[in-house]
């Protein structure tokens, strides 16, 4: 009875050390000290959005030979203990089917004004001229754009 309820402080204690319970913030973030701010919010309006396609091929390869390469990999292996040539020719047979599997997508380039800076992005969504938008940078890219008031 009693190495089961060590055992069970342990756990419980482990689960709220690892949820974050353990010690209360309030709104404050936990970090390290050698945590960095990856980006910054940024909020500005959308100024013109321009409807076009965009070719996924590259993408839908590249994703091909990925996982070709890992599951040709990982069945090598299990059959003959090594993974080079399963991951060679799932690259290749996993490329050909990204080829295949590629498609355009219609999208929409945006231009988003924030503190006299244009930014240019795509957007999946079609959004009116002057809706307040809050977005972050990332590579010289729009990334997590989210509409805070539609027009």
């Amino acid at each position: 009875m009693k190495t089961k309820i060590i055992l069970s402080t342990i756990a419980t204690t482990t689960l709220l050390i690892f949820s974050g319970c353990g010690a209360s913030n309030g709104l404050a973030v936990n970090t390290l000290d050698n945590n960095k701010v990856d980006r910054y919010f940024h909020q500005g309006y959308i100024v013109s959005q321009k409807k076009v396609m965009i070719d996924e091929s590259l993408t839908a390869t590249l994703q091909g030979v990925a996982g070709g390469a890992i599951i040709g990999g990982a069945v090598d292996y299990s059959q003959n203990k090594r993974v080079t040539g399963g991951a060679l020719l799932g690259a290749a047979i996993g490329g050909v089917a990204g080829l295949f599997n590629a498609k355009e997508i219609v999208a929409y380039e945006t231009i988003i004004k924030s503190n006299d800076k244009e930014y240019l992005g795509y957007l999946k969504q079609k959004l009116s001229p002057h809706t307040k938008v809050e977005f972050t940078i990332k590579d010289n890219k729009l990334k997590n754009v989210e509409v805070l008031t539609k027009n």
